[in-house]
């Protein structure tokens, strides 16, 4: 299975594809503020110019036609959740930026 997010709007980091990471997916979404955070081109999966459907249907044909790039692709999305969108890390960052900015 891959995660297929064509966002066309300026976001968050959608929870969404933070969940499919998690899960070991790789992840085809667009090239916009939150949703670029989640994927190294190539690595973890593909970015894609929004609104561009050509680029869509080629980063969703190269996981047709090379299935075995799912597997490393989505064990890459799975080290990148737990290294960067781990709630117990996030929660700390947050704890630690509170305490220096109210004490």
């Amino acid at each position: 299975s891959v995660f297929v997010l064509p966002s066309y709007y300026r976001e968050g980091v959608p929870r969404s594809t933070q969940e499919a990471m998690a899960m070991g997916r790789p992840v085809i979404t667009t090239d916009v503020p939150g949703c670029r955070e989640t994927v190294i081109d190539g690595y973890n999966g593909y970015l894609i110019p929004p609104r561009d459907v050509n680029a869509l249907i080629t980063a969703m044909r190269k996981f047709i036609e090379q299935p075995s790039l799912i597997p490393s692709m989505g064990y890459h999305s799975y080290q990148m959740a737990v290294e960067l969108f781990d709630v117990k890390k996030i929660n700390a960052q947050y704890l630690k930026l509170f305490h220096t900015c109210y004490s």
